[in-house]
């Protein structure tokens, strides 16, 4: 028996808001083994308010803060950007970056060119493409950030 792929959270794009809440509630469980009662508690409402809003897609504002905070993703955020063509980029904090290292930066960037090629061949899934295009991009203004924070004289190299 084969063991099944680990998820790659950073490379999923939520294509509603009530997916956008699944997909992070999902997260949650599956990486912070967080249950729904916990993350209801951490986000400060009734386990049921969160079912509710999970339910009907309609979790208000001034909660998804809290609720994003909790389960360790920003995928409501990303789709609301997204869908008003906006980009979203999370600001440098060091070294982090969903890429563990450039030369993964440089294999995810092929793998996104490989696919854009296969669509002018006729082949692919259009949105997934342009979903992968968006991710390259926040990582690529990631590294960008993280070149011009290297220019101001009061950062160190370590």
């Amino acid at each position: 028996m084969t063991k099944p792929k680990r998820r790659q959270w950073s490379r999923i794009v939520a294509r509603s808001l009530p997916e956008s809440l699944q997909l992070c509630k999902e997260h949650a469980q599956a990486t912070r083994n967080m249950s729904v009662p916990r993350i209801a508690d951490r986000t400060g409402i009734s386990t049921d308010m969160l079912y509710k809003h999970l339910g009907n897609g309609d979790m208000p504002a001034s909660l998804l803060i809290p609720y994003m905070a909790a389960t360790g993703r920003e995928y409501p955020l990303q789709y609301m950007a997204h869908s008003l063509d906006k980009l979203v980029v999370d600001m440098p904090k060091g070294n982090r970056s969903s890429m563990p290292t450039i030369n993964h930066l440089n294999q995810f960037a092929n793998q996104v060119i490989g696919m854009v090629m296969q669509l002018e061949d006729g082949t692919g899934n259009h949105q997934h493409v342009a979903e992968q295009i968006v991710l390259l991009m926040q990582e690529l203004a990631y590294q960008k950030l993280e070149v011009e924070r290297l220019d101001d004289p009061q950062q160190t190299l370590i």
